[in-house]
């Protein structure tokens, strides 16, 4: 049976299980959409909120994924709308913060940092592709566009990013 069903029929095992099976995707998303930890836990928190409130309404034809990193991305740019403050604007920042074992940040800044020279859009398209591992359909789903365009917004972000790294060798 779906878990998300499961949830909507009020299991909070299943709850539980999506959350164990998502939170660090999630957060890892979330982080690289705000660039803001703090932020980036709330993302994660509210996303599975949401998914418990919402969950008799998910349409079974979507990746259960999809679904999920689409409500993390939409609160990611509610919360970017919004400019909370003590929200990070200066990237370089994030890396004077130490990754510790086990964490789910590990990894996270150097890619946040790496993908720091994209646009947003093209930003949101690797992200999407590299750390929820959703195919250009998927994407293209949750950005409202098609996979082609994803796919080729992916290739052109990725030649800025090898460009990018051949520069600072």
């Amino acid at each position: 049976m779906n878990r998300i069903k499961q949830i909507a029929g009020g299991d909070m095992q299943a709850l539980e299980a999506l959350y164990e099976a998502y939170k660090i995707p999630v957060y890892r998303l979330a982080f690289s959409l705000t660039k803001n930890r703090e932020a980036a836990e709330d993302i994660t928190q509210d996303t599975f909120l949401r998914i418990q409130e919402k969950a008799g309404t998910y349409r079974f034809h979507t990746s259960e994924a999809a679904w999920i990193y689409s409500i993390a991305r939409n609160l990611s740019y509610d919360m970017l709308r919004r400019r909370r403050p003590g929200l990070v604007e200066d990237e370089s920042l994030l890396l004077q913060i130490p990754a510790k074992e086990g964490n789910p940040e590990q990894g996270a800044y150097a890619f946040v940092d790496l993908i720091s020279g994209l646009s947003v859009r093209d930003a949101e398209v690797v992200s999407l592709r590299i750390l929820a591992d959703l195919s250009f359909k998927e994407i293209g789903r949750i950005t409202h566009t098609t996979a082609s365009a994803c796919g080729k917004r992916y290739g052109r972000a990725l030649q800025k990013l090898q460009k990018q790294m051949k520069e600072n060798q």
